[in-house]
């Protein structure tokens, strides 16, 4: 505040990009159109995420782009439903607008991992952690492969962070 009372012109700018960010938040005010989340900066180019338990990676099933599609690991190849970029806002993209999605924004152990049109929401904000485990933001909760599996076509979980390399991934 330049005089205690009226912002400076930067405090001015702060405000309308949060009066704006929160628009674009409510489907259908402005922007994006409804259902949809803008496209955040990514943070990263898209790559492959390998399971450092599994050396296996996370893979949409069938290449499907279907919303509720269930995410599995499978054996590393380089096609578009295997690369992910991580974006400003928290999200994992793949194929640019379907985001890692917890199911119905689950918060349970063992709630599955799917792609979905992103839309802001918390369930599909995710943490990549300097220990490798990626946390889903709205449960607190680590992206997990069920019972240590390292076999083609398990899906994804989230689970309890416990540090065990089943909940352990790398960008390649």
């Amino acid at each position: 505040l330049i005089d205690g009372i009226h912002p400076t012109a930067n405090g001015y700018d702060k405000m309308a990009a949060a009066w704006y960010a929160a628009l674009q938040s409510v489907p259908g005010s402005i922007g994006q159109g409804p259902g949809t989340s803008p496209s955040p900066s990514p943070t990263s180019s898209a790559t492959a995420i390998r399971g450092v338990g599994s050396g296996r990676c996370l893979d949409v099933t069938g290449v499907s782009q279907v919303n509720g599609t269930q995410v599995q690991i499978w054996d590393c190849n380089g096609q578009s439903n295997q690369q992910w970029t991580s974006t400003s806002a928290g999200e994992l993209r793949v194929y640019g607008g379907k985001c890692l999605d917890v199911n119905g924004g689950g918060t349970a152990d063992g709630s599955s991992v799917i792609i979905w049109d992103c839309n802001g929401q918390n369930n599909q904000q995710w943490r990549l952690n300097s220990d490798g485990s990626i946390t889903a933001v709205g449960a607190n909760k680590c992206l997990d492969v069920p019972n240590y599996s390292t076999a083609n076509g398990v899906k994804l979980q989230i689970w309890s962070c416990n540090g065990q390399n089943n909940q352990k991934w790398t960008r390649v």
